[in-house]
Parts: C-alpha cells; sequence; structure tokens
C-alpha cells in the first residue's frame, strides 16, 4: 500500500528525536506495523480467490423442477437438455381419466392416449353431452353447460314438465301482453272501468308496478284456476311425454311419429322463444316507460 512507506518515514523520522529510552519502544512499533501491512492482499490476489463458474457448476441441476404443459421447449433445447426443465409428473403413469381434445390441442402420437367414442354436445362441441340427455326429448341438443340435468332421470322428467307448462304460459302471454295494452282502454271504456294501463300504455308487471291497481278478485280467480289445474295434473299418471294430459279438444295432434315429433319439436322452441320475449318485453318497458306496443310500426 502507498500509506505504508508515508508511515515508516513518519515514525523513523519521530525517533530520531525521541529519547533513548523510548528507542526500543518505537523500533517495536515499526516492525509490528510492517508485519500487519505485508499480511495484507493486493487486489490481484483478492480477485484471485474468487470462484469463476465452471462447466460443472452449469451442468448442476436446478431442484425446483420446471412444469411445461404446453411443450414450450423441445426436446432438443439447451433447457431439457442440462436438465433445468423437468416433467412434474411420471411419463409411466398410464391416464385413468376420460381425456376430451375436441380443439385438436394432442399430437397424432398423444391421441392414441385419447378417448375419441365421447358423444360431444351438439350446440357446445368442445364440451360432452350429459348422459341423461340422449336426444330423446324434443329440443334436446345437448345444452346444460351448468350440469342441471344431473344424473337423476325422475328429477330431469320433472323439469321438462315445468319447463313445458312455463313455455305454454309464456306463448300466451306473449300474446296477451301487447293485445292488453291495444284493448284495455276500449274495453274499459265500454263496461265504464277504469284503465289499468300504466304511463305510456305499459303493463302492470313487478318491474313496471302498478299490480296494487288490480282488483284482488282477480288475483283470488286465477290462483284458484291455476290450483284446480294442477290439482287435476297432479292427480293424472305421469305419461311417457313431460306435459302430455291429454287434452286436445281441436285433434291438433297429430296420428303419425314422425308428425308428432314435429310438432313436439315447435311447441318446445315457441315456448322457449315465448319465455324469452316476456321477459324482454318486461325490460323493454322498465328502461323506455313505453308500451311495446309503440315499437311496433303497424300499431302507431
Amino acid at each position: 500500500m502507498k500509506f505504508t512507506p508515508i508511515l515508516v518515514t513518519l515514525l523513523t523520522n519521530t525517533a530520531a528525536f525521541a529519547p533513548s529510552t523510548s528507542s526500543t519502544r518505537t523500533r517495536s512499533i515499526l516492525q509490528q506495523t510492517t508485519e500487519s501491512t505485508s499480511t495484507l492482499e493486493t487486489p490481484t490476489e483478492a480477485i484471485s480467490t474468487i470462484e469463476t463458474p465452471t462447466e460443472e457448476n452449469n451442468n448442476v441441476k436446478e431442484s425446483r423442477p420446471v412444469y411445461d404443459p404446453l411443450r414450450l421447449y423441445s426436446d432438443t433445447s439447451e433447457e431439457r437438455a442440462n436438465g433445468r426443465l423437468q416433467a412434474m409428473e411420471d411419463d409411466k403413469i398410464e391416464t385413468q381419466g376420460l381425456v376430451l381434445d375436441p380443439l385438436n390441442i394432442y399430437s397424432s402420437e398423444e391421441a392414441n392416449n385419447i378417448d375419441t367414442d365421447v358423444d360431444m354436445s351438439d350446440s357446445i362441441p368442445f364440451l360432452p353431452r350429459p348422459a341423461l340427455l340422449d336426444r330423446t326429448m324434443a329440443g334436446d341438443v345437448g345444452f346444460d353447460p351448468f350440469n342441471f340435468a344431473g344424473d337423476d332421470a325422475e328429477k330431469l322428467y320433472t323439469m321438462r314438465e315445468a319447463e313445458v307448462k312455463h313455455g305454454r304460459i309464456a306463448m300466451l302471454a306473449a300474446i296477451g301482453w301487447p293485445l292488453s295494452e291495444l284493448l284495455s282502454g276500449p274495453i274499459a271504456h265500454i263496461f265504464r272501468l277504469p284503465d289499468v294501463l300504466g304511463k305510456g300504455d305499459t303493463v302492470p308487471s313487478l318491474l313496471n308496478g302498478g299490480l296494487e291497481t288490480i282488483s284482488p278478485v282477480y288475483w283470488a280467480t286465477v290462483l284458484a284456476a291455476a290450483g284446480g289445474l294442477e290439482a287435476w295434473c297432479m292427480s293424472k299418471d305421469a305419461a311417457p311425454l313431460a306435459g302430455d294430459y291429454g287434452f286436445d279438444p281441436f285433434g291438433f295432434y297429430p296420428e303419425d311419429v314422425a308428425g308428432q315429433e314435429k310438432m313436439q319439436l315447435a311447441e318446445i322452441k315457441h315456448g322457449r322463444l315465448a319465455m324469452m320475449a316476456v321477459t324482454g318485453f318486461a325490460y323493454q318497458e322498465l328502461f323506455t316507460n313505453v308500451g311495446v306496443i309503440h315499437a311496433i310500426p303497424a300499431f302507431n
């Protein structure tokens, strides 16, 4: 170090003027200083003691494996060659569950372990068809993303029956809703009754309000009629076809099987469409404050 000669010179000059009794002590101090400085490492020596990376260190495998499910690294990549990429699962373990590949993600070699005999949904091609939805019911296209069908056949029958009933009521409501807006005023005028339509000719509903203006006698009549029909339906034995109570006074139901299937499909489709339509009527009048008849050019 550069400060070592300077320190030795200062101590030497000081010792020249010191008393003779302290010369021995001064020499001991100089000796200790020289010994301590000789033990200091030079920068070159210090740097040489730093370990440099070697090929052995580079080839050491990481203890924490890296998961690569999308096979982003090829088999000949450097990461796989030096062991930095390891599979978390054992390749020797055979897949026990059902593997589906509707989007053809797996290669042709891996596709040998994929079950291709799965019946996929017609409406959602990347999901398997529920077991109970075997196309025997009208309008069954395998659409059940939340698995409402479940695995109980009796429960599925009850749900189909409820769907048919709601669809039939919705078809009546889809016709009755705009007709009530057209005929409510004239009928109320003929019988000298108050018009129950709201502002903008909106029909009273849960969203629009105005249900409190309807006579309690009307509600009692509706509840009694609905309860009587439901009691009559429950008294009959369950038919193979959900919603079939033998009610066909005008003989609309065909005799041939093909015609019956066509009629069943038409009813379930119209019922589903009517349920969506009635819901749309309610929200349309909620946001626009105008009756649905005003959105039909023919009635304006």
